[in-house]
């Protein structure tokens, strides 16, 4: 079975238009395509890079050998040249020893962790399970880390909320050799 993919035009803002119907259909607010609001997945600049990057990686064919659920581990070291710094089920005081050690990778490690899962919704409709669960998990980091700074979660809830409830993923539609491929 073909998926279509969804490419916005380069240097164009985010648009509906180039959106997949299965992104439409479950992620209805407006920030999730909101370029100006630094709460949401593309509208800060390392989000907008992961859904470009992810854009290009589905526009070129002949490059079959990114590892879309290390995608986010690819992009904090080999791109941001940070450590990227994977979100567990961390209690308080874990969460406040990752911070102290890591700084703003821990954060940042979570904000791309979570534009990946949804640029890959965004582009073909489908997300690989491992991304969702660690997107889930970085939401679920990011929603503890404001509790305890006592800053705004800004759109984290939502967003865990509705990547929770989306059930569309690539091992209902690809073959096993597919899913093997985007996980090994």
């Amino acid at each position: 079975m073909a998926i279509t993919m969804y490419i916005d035009q380069p240097e164009k803002k985010l648009d509906l238009e180039t959106t997949h119907p299965h992104f439409k259909e479950h992620f209805k607010a407006s920030f999730y395509l909101d370029k100006t609001d630094v709460y949401a997945p593309f509208g800060y600049e390392d989000g907008l890079e992961v859904l470009r990057r992810l854009e290009e990686y589905f526009s070129d064919k002949s490059d079959q050998g990114l590892n879309l659920s290390a995608f986010p581990k690819y992009m904090m070291e080999t791109v941001k040249k940070s450590t990227y710094v994977p979100a567990k089920d961390d209690g308080e005081e874990r969460l406040k020893q990752l911070l102290a050690e890591f700084g703003d990778a821990v954060r940042e490690s979570d904000r791309i962790t979570v534009s990946a899962a949804l640029a890959q919704i965004k582009i073909s409709g489908y997300v690989l399970p491992a991304l969702r669960d660690a997107a889930l998990e970085s939401l679920h980091r990011e929603i503890e880390l404001n509790r305890i700074e006592q800053t705004d979660t800004g759109h984290a809830d939502s967003m865990f909320y509705d990547l929770l409830t989306f059930t569309k993923d690539y091992t209902s539609v690809l073959p096993d050799m597919w899913c093997r491929h985007c996980t090994e």
